[in-house]
């Protein structure tokens, strides 16, 4: 096995960078052959993915998801797979596969080999691996970028905190497959994986490979409602709440006449935007998770 480990020196605000020599001696321990590549920047990782991915075996993501999703725009096409080694602030997206959040664990994952074809979104001519969200989860993840001495779900929570005095409910018309919903509305979060703001459930049944989105409508709730029911976003039972319906869907379009807060896998676009159009790509790229195991956290061997 042949291994591009891409690296992020800036994730989680430079963890990313402190932990790499401990990856570089369990990789030098193993044996196997590995090369790395530096990001410089935004769109990086995607370039260097377009470019190599034909020349190794896996091509490993060594960052948080927005490393992630980069690589996984490079990769659409190829046979060689992803592998993740989760080292961000969220890591939703490894969450979703079942990779466990220790490098020890997650490198386990890559010399598994247990490759998979999962589906992906698309949006704005981007590919996304985890979940799109427009309203509250992406000014709160606005909001999280503001914290500089919290990390990983701690660091969510309190952004949310901080974001429920400063957001109103947005009026959106969403169209769904068989469904419109036309409302002041909270938060759309379209989710292909389960997992968001590290470990939140507001899609807790969404797979990776099922072949649709899995849609989280909230309408407009109080903030003390939220905060009151905030450890059902914890345990996957938010659909309990009465504002909330859950949908399903391959194709989704939001609309408003004001400029709508959007996250794609965490990233913020720095336009206003008032549409949104997103579709499934099914079946569209190898991953390498733990795809046989049923725990959600960073349990599986």
């Amino acid at each position: 096995m042949r291994l591009l480990i891409v690296v992020n020196p800036k994730a989680a605000k430079g963890k990313t960078l402190k932990k790499f020599p401990r990856l570089e001696s369990l990789l030098n321990a193993s044996g196997v052959e590995y090369d790395v590549q530096w990001t410089e920047g935004p769109g990086h990782a995607t370039a260097i993915a377009e470019e190599k991915r034909d020349k190794f075996d896996v091509v490993v993501a060594f960052g948080g998801d927005g490393t992630v999703n980069e690589l996984i725009n490079g990769l659409v096409g190829s046979d060689t797979p992803l592998g993740v080694l989760p080292s961000g602030n969220g890591n939703d997206f490894a969450r979703s596969c079942r990779i466990p959040l220790s490098i020890e664990k997650a490198l386990k994952t890559v010399f598994r080999n247990e490759a998979k074809k999962i589906d992906l979104g698309l949006t704005r001519n981007q590919f996304f691996g985890n979940a799109v969200g427009v309203g509250f989860d992406a000014f709160t993840s606005k909001e999280s970028r503001k914290i500089k001495r919290l990390r990983g779900t701690l660091m969510y929570i309190w952004a949310v905190l901080k974001s429920l005095s400063k957001y109103e409910a947005l009026p959106m018309r969403i169209e769904l497959d068989d469904d419109t919903i036309e409302e002041s509305t909270y938060l759309v979060a379209i989710g292909n994986g389960w997992s968001i703001g590290g470990g939140l459930q507001l899609t807790p049944d969404a797979v990776l490979d099922d072949g649709e989105f899995h849609v989280c409508h909230v309408g407009d709730i109080s903030s003390m409602k939220v905060v009151r029911n905030f450890l059902k976003l914890i345990n996957g039972k938010i659909n309990d709440v009465e504002e909330v319906s859950m949908y399903t869907s391959r194709h989704v379009k939001i609309t408003s006449e004001v400029p709508l807060p959007i996250h794609i896998d965490g990233e913020i676009p720095e336009e206003d935007i008032k549409e949104i159009e997103i579709e499934l790509a099914p079946e569209s790229v190898y991953v390498l998770g733990n795809w046989k195991s049923n725990t959600h956290g960073d349990d599986v061997e």
